[in-house]
């Protein structure tokens, strides 16, 4: 099969589009004929070496999987060959409290499919059938697959975050694919959003997509306009992925009570902050990280009743990867990036 991987770490370029041969398939699991896949920070970061997770090289990233089944192992039971499918990221231990409660994503020993499993950057991926959902006959393979981790991680963190409608959000980076999937979940659950972005032209786009208020944090800082929008009051939750660069003024923009939830880093991991401001607020700081199968069903629910649309800024041939890698870093792309491998059926 053709497959985008990368044999070091490096920039865009060490993506090589070549042959290799797909992971065997065992008694339980399923080979899925990938029909899209898209671009991720954490494709990104492990491409580049910020984070190691692969055991081995050559690497095939790519978290979000969308196809058909093509192959099934001896004891698969839930899905059968030519069922249009979409790949849970999160593969857990499978002992530990955390997965016996469904929610592998807080194992200790969890990984991830295109971080340290071969993932969906190729013409076929083999993954456990535990991992596979079913999908709606109709659905778009390339909306699932824009859907997948994006919509689940912001589903998860805003669940973690217990908005309630009514309340006041502060979304960073509107234009990203997760700060988009945050975007929708909050104004489906009856929040005002104020949302950041880079550009004038992307400020304009998420006010046409539902944000209450657009900041280009380019021009302003988008604390001193928390402040004046809100009348000095401050937001009632934070979501936040951006790490170092907006954390301080991130946590000032709370108002008492107020939630910060943060599931990433892309500015920097070190942050600094009056810890003051935590206890005299009684403001509450967030991890949250991935999300369970239960919550990507509710999504591909929602994504059929059309209450949920994930939005598409490009796509490209899977053997442009490293072009896309290009793309997704210079920030010019307002949504996800999306790759199509190439099939001859």
């Amino acid at each position: 099969m053709k497959a985008a991987l990368f044999h070091e770490y490096g920039g865009p370029e060490v993506l090589k589009y070549e042959d290799v041969d797909p992971l065997p398939v065992g008694r339980s699991d399923v080979l899925i004929k990938v029909r899209a896949t898209s671009v991720n920070w954490f494709d990104i970061i492990g491409r580049k070496g910020d984070y190691r997770p692969n055991a081995r090289f050559p690497h095939i990233p790519g978290g979000d999987i969308a196809g058909e089944v093509a192959e099934i192992g001896s004891e698969v039971t839930n899905v059968k060959v030519g069922d249009p499918v979409v790949v849970y990221a999160t593969v857990g231990c499978g002992h530990c409290e955390s997965c016996r409660r469904g929610e592998p994503n807080v194992c200790l020993n969890y990984k991830y499919y295109g971080s340290a499993l071969w993932g969906g950057y190729a013409q076929y991926a083999t993954v456990r059938s535990q991992n596979v959902l079913p999908l709606y006959k109709g659905l778009d393979f390339a909306e699932c697959a824009a859907t997948n981790i994006t919509f689940l991680t912001a589903w998860h963190k805003l669940a973690r975050a217990n908005i309630r409608a009514g309340e006041d959000i502060l979304i960073h980076a509107v234009g990203s694919g997760i700060g988009l999937a945050a975007l929708q979940i909050a104004k489906l659950h009856g929040l005002r959003v104020f949302g950041t972005a880079s550009s004038d032209e992307k400020c304009e786009k998420g006010l046409e997509l539902g944000a209450d208020y657009m900041i280009n944090y380019k021009k302003q800082n988008f604390r001193e306009e928390i402040r004046r929008l809100t009348g000095k009051r401050g937001v009632d939750v934070v979501f936040e992925h951006i790490g170092a660069d907006v954390w301080e003024d991130s946590v000032m923009s709370l108002t008492r009570f107020g939630r910060l939830v943060t599931c990433g880093a892309s500015s920097g991991y070190r942050v600094s902050m009056n810890a003051a401001h935590i206890w005299h607020k009684q403001l509450s700081i967030i991890g949250s990280n991935h999300g369970t199968m239960n919550e990507l069903a509710t999504i591909v629910k929602l994504l059929e009743a059309k209450k949920l649309r994930p939005v598409i800024g490009a796509k490209l041939p899977l053997k442009d990867a490293a072009e896309a890698h290009r793309l997704a870093e210079g920030r010019s792309i307002f949504g996800k990036i999306v790759l199509e491998p190439e099939h001859l059926n």
